[in-house]
C-alpha cells in the first residue's frame, strides 16, 4: 500500500499539523449532541482535509471514544479508515457536481444510520458544484436530521456561496511548516527503515510547498533507490535546478532581459526540470537578495511578479506559461522616462508570430479586437487543448465589461465544455498572451 495511505493519521494525536490537531481536540469538550452538524474545510491540496474529515466521522461514530479522541481500532474506526463504512459517504464534487447527485444525497439523508449513530457526508472540492446543486445543498444544510453530519472541503473557498459557508463551522488548513513535515517524514523513515540524509529530507520538504501528501509521495519514490539516499538522488528525482541555472535566470530577469530569461526557462524545460521547483528556488534566491537590501524596489517587484506566477501555476494547463507571462510583463514594464524600443524582444517567441500581425495594443481590450482576431485566438488555443479550440470555432465573443469577457456558445454541450475551469483558464491565458490584459472568461448560451 502507498505510504500516504499507510501512514495517514488514524487518531487525532497522529496529526502533525498543530492547528488542525488542536481544532479537532476542541470538539471533544462537548457531547456529540451539542456539536455542529456541518464543517467547512478550506485550504491547499495535500494539507490533510480528507484525513481530518474522516477523523470527524470517527469522532461521531467511534465505539470507544476517549478524552483524546477516536480510538482508531474499533469496527467503526477501521471501516471508516478503509473507506468501506456504510454510514460515511464521500462525494467528489469535481465529477458529481450536478443537482441530481445532491438530490440523491438529500433523499438518502432521511434514512437512519446502518451501524453507527450518525451518517457523515464528506463532499470534496465542493466549489465545483453547480448553482442548482448549491441551492439543493443549502436546503439540506438548513434542515438536517439529527443524525446527519456534513464536512465540505475545498481548495477554492471563494467560489462557495456565503449562504453555504454561513451554515458551517469554518476550519482553515494552512500549509505545513518545515518542522511538521520533517516530523511526518521522520516517522515514516523510522518505520520503513529508510537510509536517507537529513539534507535529502530537507530538499524534499523545500520542494512540496507545505503539502503532506506530496512530501510523503516523494519520500516513497526516493525509497526505491538502492543504498543511502543523499541530496544528489533527490535532485535527480525531482528534476531540481542547479544553483548556476537559477542564478542565470534570476540575473536575466532582474536585468529585465526577456530574451535571456525565456531562453533560461526553455533550457530548464529541455532538461526535464519541474517548473514549480524551478520557480520555488528562484523565489528563495530573490528572498535572500531582498534581506540583504530591503530598499531594492526592483527586487521587490520581481518577487511580487514571480509570486503571482507561482499562484497561477497551480491551475495552469501549461505549467511554464505563468512564468513566461511574468517574464514578458516584468521585462515590459518601464519607468516614466523609458520606453521599450524592441517589441519583439519583449514578447515570448511562441506568441510573436501572431502578435506581429495584430493591431498595436490599445489602452483596453475591446469587443472589436476579439472579433477581428478570433481566428488568432483559436489558433493559439490549439496547443493548449485541441478540443477547446474546435468548440471555439462555433462560438463567438459577445461582450467585454469590467474585465469579464463573455463568450456565446450555441449548443449546451459546447457551453458545458467551455465552462469547465481548465477551458476558461486556457482562454484567459491566451487572451493575456495576445492582448496583454488579464481577464475573466464567462460562457453563456446564445441564441442560434
Amino acid at each position: 500500500m502507498a505510504f500516504y495511505r499507510t501512514y495517514r493519521p488514524q487518531v487525532i494525536g497522529e496529526i502533525d499539523n498543530a492547528v488542525v490537531r488542536q481544532t479537532l481536540l476542541s470538539l471533544l469538550s462537548k457531547p456529540k449532541k451539542d456539536l455542529p452538524h456541518a464543517y467547512f474545510f478550506s485550504g491547499p491540496r495535500g494539507a490533510g482535509k480528507t484525513t481530518a474529515a474522516r477523523l470527524i466521522a470517527k469522532l461521531f461514530n467511534c465505539e470507544k471514544l476517549t478524552k483524546t479522541g477516536p480510538c482508531g481500532s474499533c469496527e467503526q474506526c477501521v471501516t471508516i479508515a478503509e473507506g468501506r463504512n456504510l454510514d460515511v459517504l464521500e462525494l467528489d464534487a469535481a465529477s458529481n457536481r450536478g443537482i441530481d447527485e445532491i438530490r440523491q444525497l438529500r433523499d438518502g439523508i432521511a434514512l437512519t444510520p446502518v451501524l453507527g449513530t450518525h451518517k457523515i457526508y464528506i463532499i470534496d472540492e465542493v466549489h465545483m458544484l453547480t448553482t442548482e446543486a448549491f441551492n439543493a445543498l443549502l436546503k439540506t444544510l438548513e434542515e438536517p436530521p439529527s443524525h446527519a453530519v456534513f464536512v465540505l472541503a475545498t481548495t477554492d473557498p471563494q467560489k462557495v456561496p456565503v449562504t453555504i459557508q454561513s451554515r458551517c463551522v469554518p476550519v482553515t488548513f494552512v500549509r505545513a511548516t518545515h518542522e511538521e513535515l520533517m516530523s511526518a517524514l521522520s516517522r515514516i523513515v523510522k518505520k520503513e527503515k529508510i537510509e536517507i540524509d537529513k539534507e535529502a529530507l530537507t530538499l524534499i520538504i523545500q520542494s512540496v510547498d507545505g503539502s503532506f501528501r506530496d512530501a510523503v509521495k516523494f519520500l516513497e519514490q526516493a525509497s526505491f533507490h538502492k543504498g543511502k539516499i543523499g541530496e544528489k538522488t533527490i535532485h535527480t528525482m525531482l528534476s531540481l535546478s542547479t544553483s548556476l541555472e537559477i542564478a542565470e535566470f534570476n540575473g536575466a530577469f532582474l536585468a529585465r532581459d526577456s530574451k535571456k530569461s525565456l531562453e533560461a526557462i526553455q533550457r530548464a524545460l529541455d532538461a526535464g526540470m519541474d517548473m514549480k521547483n524551478f520557480l520555488t528556488q528562484s523565489l528563495e534566491n530573490f528572498h535572500t537578495l531582498l534581506l540583504t537590501d530591503v530598499t531594492n524596489k526592483n527586487v521587490q517587484e520581481a518577487i511580487r511578479k514571480l509570486s503571482t506566477a507561482y499562484t497561477e501555476m497551480r491551475t495552469s494547463v501549461i505549467s511554464q506559461l505563468p512564468l513566461e507571462l511574468a517574464v514578458v510583463e516584468f521585462c515590459n514594464e518601464t519607468s516614466n522616462k523609458q520606453q521599450v524600443t524592441s517589441k519583439k524582444d519583449t514578447i515570448a517567441p511562441d506568441v510573436y508570430h501572431v502578435a506581429r500581425h495584430m493591431s498595436p495594443p490599445s489602452d483596453s481590450l475591446t469587443l472589436d479586437h476579439l472579433v477581428n482576431h478570433w481566428a488568432d485566438i483559436i489558433a493559439e488555443l490549439k496547443p493548449f487543448n485541441h478540443s477547446v479550440a474546435g468548440v471555439m470555432r462555433s462560438a463567438r465573443p459577445a461582450s467585454i465589461k469590467d474585465g469579464i469577457v463573455t463568450i456565446e456558445a450555441f449548443y449546451t454541450f459546447h457551453k458545458d465544455k467551455l465552462s469547465e475551469n481548465k477551458s476558461r483558464e486556457a482562454i484567459a491565458v491566451v487572451l493575456k498572451k495576445l492582448f496583454g490584459e488579464k481577464v475573466l472568461v464567462e460562457i453563456v448560451l446564445g441564441k442560434k
